[in-house]
């Protein structure tokens, strides 16, 4: 038997039908301090009502507790 390649093509799954479903890519937030390392503390100034802002723990260690704000991203 003698196919052409149109129906060697018409027969093969098309690849849109066999591939897996894409995975969105995961974002890490980085510190806005340092811009280094990935933030894991939202940080605000305890006076005001500034937006609060990403930094990470090694940042986050230097910051006065009575000026700032620090809490976890879990919370």
């Amino acid at each position: 038997m003698n196919l052409t390649l149109r129906q060697i093509l018409a027969r093969r799954p098309s690849a849109r039908t066999m591939s897996a479903p894409r995975r969105l890519p995961r974002t890490i937030q980085l510190c806005i301090h340092c811009r280094h390392n990935p933030a894991g503390f939202w940080v605000s100034r305890s006076s005001s009502q500034t937006v609060r802002r990403p930094w990470c723990l090694s940042c986050c260690q230097n910051l006065d507790p009575g000026r700032y704000h620090v809490q976890p991203f879990a919370s």
